[in-house]
């Protein structure tokens, strides 16, 4: 009898890397020249080391594409608002891992649970204070004299 595998939607509700990526820069040749240059192990079980191995993988990227010109696309700002966007999921899968660590650690250590005590006010409170931040981002506030 054959396992009992679900094959319906995704129940994810976030948009998946690539497609946020694409929404910010639009090819995807853009997307995996990114990913390949920051996050490589979100790509494809293939080590892909160099540009060559990218661009023989994806054929999205044409004749004329070389390392440097899509280099170039780095200083162009939807590029670099979608590496930001990259560079702070990673950021916080870190600071996630981070966390672990120091409740791990702090179970058998009372230093260790004065760092996670200290980590974790830090780490949420960032989180709060974003939240706060961008409700205070809608206020109009005008000066009454």
């Amino acid at each position: 009898m054959a396992a009992n595998h679900s094959q319906g939607k995704s129940t994810s509700q976030e948009q998946s890397i690539i497609q946020k990526l694409k929404s910010l820069v639009r090819t995807d040749a853009k997307v995996y020249y990114i990913l390949w240059k920051y996050a490589p192990h979100l790509l494809t079980d293939k080590v892909l080391k160099s540009f060559d191995d990218l661009k023989n993988y994806y054929k999205t990227f044409t004749t004329g594409m070389t390392e440097t010109s899509c280099t170039n696309w780095l200083f162009e700002e939807n590029v670099q608002s979608a590496v930001k966007w990259l560079l702070k999921r990673q950021h916080q899968e870190k600071m996630i891992q981070l966390y672990e660590l120091y409740f791990e650690k702090a179970k058998e250590d009372t230093n260790a649970f004065k760092a996670f005590t200290e980590f974790s006010e830090k780490f949420f409170a960032t989180e709060k204070e974003s939240e706060l931040l961008s409700i205070l981002h809608g206020v109009d506030v005008e000066d009454e004299e």
